[in-house]
This record gives C-alpha cells, structure tokens and sequence, in this order.
C-alpha cells in the first residue's frame, strides 16, 4: 500500500516542477511574459492548496480507493490536453486540473501512512514518502531537459503518465473502499471563499508591476475574502480547517515553517532553470542535470533522515536543514556567467539535502503535539501550508526577479525574447545575474529567520517533553 500511494505521490508532484526548465521554450513558442509564464507552476500550486483541504470529505463520500482512482484518472487525463495544447491558456488550465487532483491524493497519502504505522515507524515511512514529495520536484526538471532536447517542450508532461498508471493498479488491489458510518457534511461555501481569496490574491501579485491600482484593487479585494474565510471556519460546524490545531504552539510553528519549506522547495526549483538557460545559458538538458546531483543525494538522505527522526527532536532537525538550505541557496545567488557545472550543481545539492533532512521532521514534530483526534485535520492543515507557501513563493520571487532584473536595464527587459534566441548583450547578462543574485539572497534570508521559529519550536518542546514520547 504505501508503494502505491508513493507511485500516486510521485506522479502528480513529478508534475509540480517538470514543467520549470521547459518555461523558457514555451514563453518563446506562445509569446509569454516572465510573469504569464509563472502561472504554469502557480496555477498548479493554488489548485493543489485549495483542494487539499477537501481531501478528506470526498474519502468520507467516496472511499480510499474511488477518490485516489479518479483523482488519478483526471490527472492523466490533464497530462494529455497539458501535452496537446494548443494556446498558453489551455495549458494552465490543464496545469490547474493536475495540481487540483495532486492537492486530493497527497493528503491522502499521508492519512494513510499515519493510519497504518505505529508511532516509532512512522519516521521512516514518511521518509519514504518524502522521497514522492521531494525528489520528484528534485529529478523533475533533469528528465524535463532531456525530453525538451530530444523531443519537445510537449513531452514534459508525459514521464507522469506510468507512474499514475501503476498507482491505478496497486490502488485496485491494495486500497480499501471503506467508508465512516457518519458523513460529515462538506463546506462548499468555505471551499468558494479559499478558493476566490487565492485567486484574488495571486493575481493581484503578479499584476502588481504593470498594474498597480488594479493589483491593489485585486489584493484588497482577496484580503476581506481571506478574513471572511477565516470567519467562516470558526463558525462552521464542520469546517475545511480546524482552526483547533493552530491552538497547538508547537503545531502552529510547524505549519509556518511548512509554508517557509514549501518557498524555499518550489521557489528554488522554478528559479534554477530559469537561471542556468539565462544566465549560464545552458541548454534544456544541461539544466535538468545540474540538478540530478541534487535528486541523488536525497535518495540517500532520507532514508537516514526518517530514522533520525524516530530519534531526535524534530526542531534540532528543523534547525539544522534551516541553515543548510540558507547557505546552499547563498551559494547559488553567487554564481555568474562564468560559474561551471560542477559548482552549481553542487550547491544546488547541498540546498536540497537540507530540505530532505528538514521533511520528516517537520511532519512529525507538528502532528506529534496533536492528540490523536485532531490527526487527520493537522495532516491537511500541514500539507496546505507548505503548498500555500509553495504557491506565493513562486509568485512573490518570479515578481521579485522580474522587478529586479527590470531595475538593472531601466525595465526594459523582455526575456521572452531572450528565450526566443535573441542576443544576449554584456548589459542584459549583468541585468540578469545581478536579478537573480538579488533574488536568491532573499530566499536566503527568509530561511534564516525559519531558524528562529525552529528555535522557538525547541523551547517550546523542552516544556512539554514528557508528553512528547521520549523525544
């Protein structure tokens, strides 16, 4: 079973960042901005946030096995129109149908492996777990290059495809169709409000730079649906959040450091192909494989960063792969055009060695201060705020290096048609190292303030240690 919903993990997020270091060739095939080609990972990453949080009433309706089989099925079906597309809109509207079921089975997953694993196995059980929500992201682009070189920028979406088909045949024969006794009943409103709120929000952001009244306008707008949101679940009787697990300190840390760790992972990820085909102007495939070392060396750390999980605080963990990201992604912003292969792909690894250290812990050190009737709501809250995180992150530092690299030439920066094979003059490549440079210092910086949460995290746990199994 947990193979099964690993294949389900490993194809929908497979999917979450294949389509990165594939942005430039598209912007220049349907003519898009920097910022309109963004919507390629955003759109999927607010999918995903929104429906995470009805995973688990359509397993009440539908069961374990229906709802990951037609969550799946939709999935592959998305892949192929994603695949065919014939104009930028109906690709981000395939990019938000992948990321709508991806938001349904990774939840799921995580049930599951809480639901069937004993407390001190289930460090190493979400470590393998991790390895479906992390490496994916981590290999996504390295197989995305290659298929771009050789074949098109349309194939990307393809690697997903065996993967969904054998998490439909393991589902078939390994997922149970049980359903609870008592429905309850589903928050349609609240789900409209999240949902409107997102929008609103994002694209009020990614208009701020061209349209700043109509963004403030937008954003303004997103705000007072966001609080009516928050309105709404404290009063509902059967909300889509329960806002009871954010009265858990340590819970409600954890979840702002997920929201940080979904940043910095989906951040670095859109950021890093954009700068190797730019800035080192390396090839499709030459920028998917700088980031293979990185894929790698999480196959090797999380099988050992699952069992230290099991055995040591989690903020110590959380501490640690804090510091180790931030230096990492400090490495990256120095690289310039001269900068090798070797050195990028090695500080890129070192990032992502980081994140792979912090991902058990991060689950486990939240759900662990939670009693166990409030389990299944903290999995979900814990998962959307790391994807929440994952979609402003992208948003915010795709608008970020936008203003920064428009800085640099007096805003006349048009990287579609750099992509597109226009030249790039000495003016333009110091524009666009110094954007980036910029950028991935903030990034930096903002898991160098996730270290004093982690900090706070700790103290929090020397309170409560002995309710908090030995650990």
């Amino acid at each position: 079973m947990t193979v099964t919903v690993i294949m389900g993990t490993v194809a929908v997020v497979l999917n979450a960042t294949v389509v990165n270091v594939a942005i430039p060739p598209i912007m220049a095939d349907f003519g898009m901005s920097q910022l309109a080609a963004q919507w390629l990972a955003t759109g999927f990453m607010a999918a995903m946030t929104a429906t995470m949080l009805a995973s688990a009433r359509i397993m009440e309706r539908l069961g374990q096995r229906r709802t990951f089989e037609i969550s799946i099925w939709l999935f592959l079906v998305a892949c192929l129109i994603a695949a065919a597309s014939p104009t930028s809109g109906v690709m981000i509207a395939a990019r938000i149908l992948q990321g709508a079921t991806a938001g349904i089975i990774q939840p799921l997953a995580l049930v599951l492996i809480f639901d069937v694993f004993e407390d001190n196995e289930r460090g190493k059980a979400l470590g393998l777990y991790g390895m479906g929500v992390v490496l994916a992201p981590a290999l996504g682009p390295a197989v995305g290059g290659v298929l771009i070189d050789w074949l098109s920028w349309r194939a990307i979406y393809l690697p997903g495809i065996p993967f969904g088909l054998m998490a439909l045949w393991g589902a078939r024969r390994y997922l149970s169709d049980d359903r609870p006794a008592r429905v309850v009943p589903f928050d349609w409103l609240g789900l409209a409000l999240l949902c409107a709120s997102l929008a609103l929000l994002l694209i009020g952001l990614s208009e701020l730079t061209e349209a700043t009244r109509v963004a403030a306008g937008l954003m303004g707008t997103g705000l007072v649906v966001l609080v009516a949101f928050i309105a709404r679940m404290a009063r509902a009787k059967s909300p889509l959040i329960d806002l009871a697990v954010l009265a858990y300190p340590r819970f409600a840390l954890a979840s702002v450091l997920a929201m940080v760790y979904g940043a910095g992972l989906y951040g670095s990820t859109y950021l890093v192909p954009l700068l190797a085909q730019s800035v080192q102007q390396f090839s499709p495939s030459l920028t998917g494989l700088v980031m293979m070392p990185a894929g790698l060396a999480l196959m090797l750390i999380f099988p050992i960063s699952g069992r230290l999980a099991d055995r040591m605080p989690a903020h110590r963990l959380i501490l640690l792969g804090c510091a180790g990201f931030a230096l990492g992604i400090a490495g990256v912003a120095t690289s310039g055009p001269a900068t090798g292969f070797v050195v990028l792909a090695g500080w890129i690894a070192f990032g992502r060695m980081a994140l792979g250290i912090m991902m058990p812990a991060l689950n486990i050190g939240g759900l662990r201060s939670l009693p166990d009737s409030l389990t299944h709501q903290g999995s979900g809250m814990i998962n959307f705020t790391r994807q929440l995180g994952g979609a402003f992150g992208v948003n915010l530092f795709a608008l970020l290096l936008q203003w920064r690299v428009g800085a640099g030439l007096e805003g006349h920066v048009d990287l579609q048609r750099l992509f597109a094979g226009a030249a790039n003059t000495p003016d333009t490549l110091k524009a666009l190292t110094i954007g980036f440079r910029e950028t991935l210092i903030v990034l930096s910086l903002l898991f160098v303030l996730a270290m004093v949460l982690a900090v706070a995290m700790g103290r929090l746990h020397a309170k409560f240690r002995t309710n908090s199994s030995g650990l």
